[in-house]
């Protein structure tokens, strides 16, 4: 092995090193820097325009922006967390005392009666099976929600600083990403090993995809959670802010949605013999919360990316599966620049042959 190839594979080697060790030191506050990342991309654009109509140096525009961020998306993103998890709790008291009264089991007695009778005659065969199931269901259904806001105020309690300090992290990071942004950009750009045509190919794809499926899920999510939330007020439904923000997080997910939420809830009233709200649910559910997302995501996503709707499905499932929040966007990117590369390689290789 030669001396010029030793010195190369040592300093690949320790890169990775220093590149992982990196990693590891910044994990702890990396949902501080991906959120800030993400605010800082969606909000680019009133940064710009900020910037250039009040002709303000990139500090004071970064600046103001972030002020304006900080009280527009996380202040009130912070306490609708909290107010959410405080309904969460009392959600999973309110259940288990149902279950303890017994009241879960006239429920079901009520759920027969409405049924046909064949399908009634079907469950009067077992229906003690029927009522323990369905109570073992609300029960971990209600448990896991308990618990879930359980781990949070307990995890929040046990790491107050380091919570403390994502949370500050965010508009800091902020500010700096819009400020410094177009700089980190310049420089990943100029690092990237690929001809400058394909640099700014790959460049646009990403923001395009990038801005596309922020633009999408979020405007979609928050939509369906509104008119969720909105809709249980209306109705009388209790807490209506914490379903409004549960449908925020399951409108994220493919398939089941925001009819997560408002389905059983249909069932709930029905058979308590509250028809009139049951119907109505049931007609806005199925009209306009689910509907919306079905006419939103096609246009905000589907035609930014051109890519087909099967595909995209199956990006951001299988986004949410490996990475978790972060592969809501991460998957339509990463299948983005799979065809990017695609045609790269089409033009760049296949052509030589």
């Amino acid at each position: 092995m030669e001396k010029q190839q030793l010195i190369s594979y040592f300093f690949i080697a320790l890169f990775c090193f220093i590149l992982y060790q990196i990693v590891l030191i910044f994990s702890p506050f990396f949902n501080a820097i991906f959120l800030a990342g993400i605010l800082a991309f969606a909000f680019h654009p009133l940064y710009n325009k900020i910037r250039l109509s009040l002709k303000l140096k990139k500090s004071a525009a970064s600046l103001m922006t972030t002020i304006l961020v900080l009280l527009i998306v996380i202040l009130p993103a912070g306490a609708v967390l909290a107010n959410s998890l405080n309904e969460a709790a009392e959600f999973y008291q309110k259940v288990s005392a149902l279950i303890r009264q017994g009241t879960i089991e006239q429920l079901i007695e009520r759920a027969r009666l409405f049924l046909s009778q064949e399908w009634a005659q079907q469950i009067r065969v077992a229906p003690p099976a029927l009522k323990a199931n369905v109570t073992e269901l609300l029960l971990k259904g209600a448990r896991a929600i308990g618990n879930f806001s359980a781990m949070q105020l307990s995890s929040f309690t046990k790491n107050v600083f380091l919570w403390a300090v994502n949370f500050s992290l965010i508009p800091v990071l902020l500010f700096f990403f819009l400020k410094d942004g177009r700089l980190l950009h310049d420089f990943l750009f100029q690092l990237a090993p690929l001809s400058k045509l394909n640099k700014v190919l790959v460049s646009q794809k990403i923001n395009e995809t990038l801005a596309a499926v922020i633009r999408g899920q979020l405007v979609t999510s928050l939509v369906q959670a509104a008119l969720t939330g909105f809709t249980f007020w209306f109705l009388a439904l209790p807490l209506p802010i914490f379903f409004g923000f549960v449908t925020f997080l399951t409108s994220l997910v493919p398939v089941t949605g925001a009819a997560t939420v408002w389905v059983p809830f249909v069932i709930y009233l029905f058979a308590v013999n509250e028809t009139r709200k049951a119907v109505t649910l049931l007609l806005i559910g199925i009209f306009v919360i689910s509907l919306s997302d079905n006419l939103l995501k096609p246009v905000l996503i589907g035609k930014k990316t051109k890519l087909p709707l099967l595909l995209l499905f199956l990006g951001i499932f299988g986004g949410l599966n490996l990475y978790g929040f972060i592969g809501l966007f991460a998957g339509p990117v990463v299948l983005s620049l799979f065809f990017v590369l695609l045609e790269i390689y089409q033009k760049e290789f296949q052509a030589e042959n």
